[in-house]
């Protein structure tokens, strides 16, 4: 059920992302050729396993498959499962598959993908006596080197929920500069003469981060359309610029996802609630004496605006916002999030 789920929901990022690129990027009269996104189960579901190696196993020579990189590096170190092994192999007849099926002769994929798309080349040409291509991408590093996953702890992931728009626009706003230069070549769709006059830009104004804001633009508008460009915008004013104004455009759920990791707390609105009140059953303090003296003394923000008057009651459309919260802040960085309740 976990892996028919997940193909469900990369189908749609996927499709999400082709949709935006025709919507936003491209420029050309003619329309793109519909997107096709398919499921290998569906002819392995009734492919035995006598039939597989009768059908491909045959075409595969032993020899070649161990001499791969890929499994020479794991054979030599932890060791290679037989299910890991005779990942090329399905890889291989996939490609066979299209090929019978849709004309498919360019696979493309990253670099450590080169034995497996060799395995693939080596089975249509005894398999089919036709020629077929096989194009590698570059990896995607971060400065050290490192590709960027889940192992490393620094992936980056096309579902809103797991990896927030602003989270995304805020990682190509903080790339380091060499980096950016190479991600504008891997990301954009400019021309080679206009990534290269970006990048004369930022070294006459590099305070101004001219790729880096292209790029967080362009990317999150590509994976997440305009409406999340949009909603990183609001979340990157309120938290950075310290804008009420944006807070006020933000959807509940907008603010819970910004503010995820902050105290959330449920409380109900009374008739002449204070700010000192809100304050304390927040938890935004241990003491009413605390309260009092941070918050006269100006270390207190109620939707970002500091507050000085620990006895001004609640006002709606100043201290709650129309989504019917309140971002609490003590000092510069510990917020409490209110849902107001009537």
């Amino acid at each position: 059920m976990t892996v028919r789920s997940n193909a469900i929901r990369l189908e749609k990022q996927l499709r999400r992302i082709f949709d935006n690129h025709e919507k936003y990027f491209w420029e050309k009269s003619d329309p793109l050729v519909p997107l096709k996104v398919l499921n290998n189960m569906d002819w392995y579901e009734q492919f035995g396993i006598v039939d597989f190696l009768q059908e491909v196993g045959r075409h595969l020579r032993m020899n070649a498959m161990i001499s791969r990189q890929s499994v020479k590096t794991r054979l030599d170190g932890s060791g290679l499962s037989f299910t890991e092994f005779t990942y090329q192999a399905m890889q291989a007849y996939d490609w066979l598959h299209l090929f019978r099926k849709f004309k498919c002769r360019v696979q493309i994929g990253g670099n450590d993908q080169i034995g497996n798309i060799v395995t693939g080349h080596d089975l249509l040409s005894r398999a089919e006596n036709t020629q077929v291509y096989g194009l590698t991408v570059p990896l995607v590093t971060a400065e050290s080197g490192d590709k960027y996953g889940k192992s490393a702890g620094n992936a980056l992931w096309l579902d809103p929920e797991m990896t927030l728009p602003f989270d995304l626009h805020q990682f190509f706003l903080r790339l380091p500069d060499p980096i950016a230069e190479t991600f504008l070549r891997l990301f954009s769709f400019l021309p080679q003469s206009q990534v290269e006059q970006l990048v004369e830009n930022h070294l006459l104004a590099p305070e101004k981060r001219i790729p880096h804001k292209y790029l967080a633009e362009n990317v999150v508008t590509l994976v997440h359309g305009v409406e999340g460009l949009q909603s990183a915008q609001r979340a990157t004013e309120a938290l950075f610029q310290n804008s009420a104004e944006a807070l006020c455009d933000m959807s509940q759920d907008e603010l819970s996802c910004l503010l995820r990791g902050a105290p959330q707390v449920s409380l109900l609105l009374k008739p002449g609630t204070t700010i000192l009140d809100a304050a304390m059953q927040a938890k935004c303090f241990l003491t009413e004496r605390d309260a009092h003296r941070i918050i006269t003394s100006g270390g207190f923000y109620v939707n970002q605006r500091k507050v000085t008057n620990p006895n001004i009651v609640l006002i709606e459309g100043e201290h709650i916002l129309p989504n019917r919260m309140t971002v609490a802040r003590v000092g510069k960085k510990s917020h409490v999030l209110i849902r107001w309740a009537i």
